[in-house]
């Protein structure tokens, strides 16, 4: 009896201590963005409104330079479109709305190696049939987190990344060549990374498995049942 109220204690801490560090993680989040918002679309912004005053005095005078001006003018436009784009990315990417899992994970594993140098090695079995939007949001969410787990502590310089659909299930396997996960990573009760993954996959009656091995990389699967958009 004793043994299952500490279980329970260590429980309810676990969430508490999850909970307050996802809502740390979306005020970190919300400044990150506000941060970029403020410093390049505020700035692009301002100086486009300088180019339209310089524009005004030139369209009377100079139409040579008035053009010029309308041509710098028109690729601060696009550069600005390009940050807001990738501001929204970094929120949701469209891939995973428009194309699907696949080509999201695809994309994400890509923006992952060019920006770490890590290699990522990709094997993508699915046809991505009768998965739910919202299952397909949690593998990918799931994936995201593990990355930044290699980023952080891993110190690998090769990801594997499989992606494989059966009848009524969809698994997603990384393999990273990095120290491994030690127990005392997998069982301590700070590790909001894990603990948010397996919460994650269970909503959904999924598993995740993390498997450390020393000096020999980890291993992280996660599976979920197929549930079908017209069974929910």
């Amino acid at each position: 009896m004793e043994s299952v109220k500490k279980k329970i204690e260590e429980n309810s801490e676990q969430f508490r201590n999850l909970s307050a560090h996802l809502q740390e993680a979306r005020e970190e989040e919300r400044k990150m963005i506000a941060r970029e918002i403020h410093d390049e679309l505020g700035q692009a912004l301002t100086t486009m409104q300088l180019q339209l005053t310089l524009l005004r005095e030139e369209v009377l005078s100079d139409a040579i330079a008035a053009t010029n001006r309308i041509d710098v003018i028109k690729k601060q436009i696009g550069d600005t479109i390009q940050s807001v784009k990738r501001i929204i990315t970094k929120l949701r990417p469209g891939l995973l709305d428009d194309l699907g899992l696949s080509a999201a994970i695809e994309w994400q594993a890509n923006e992952f190696q060019r920006h770490t140098g890590i290699v990522c090695e990709l094997h993508i079995y699915s046809n991505e049939k009768h998965i739910n939007a919202e299952i397909s949001t949690a593998i990918f969410r799931i994936f995201q987190e593990i990355l930044t787990n290699v980023t952080r502590h891993s110190n690998a310089t090769r990801v594997s990344i499989n992606l494989k659909q059966a009848e009524d299930s969809i698994e997603l396997q990384v393999d990273d060549n990095g120290r491994g996960i030690t127990e005392e990573e997998l069982n301590d009760p700070k590790s909001f990374g894990i603990i948010g993954m397996k919460e994650r996959a269970q909503y959904w009656n999924g598993s995740i498995d993390i498997i450390g091995k020393p000096r020999n990389g980890t291993t992280i699967i996660a599976r979920f049942p197929i549930i079908s958009e017209a069974s929910k």
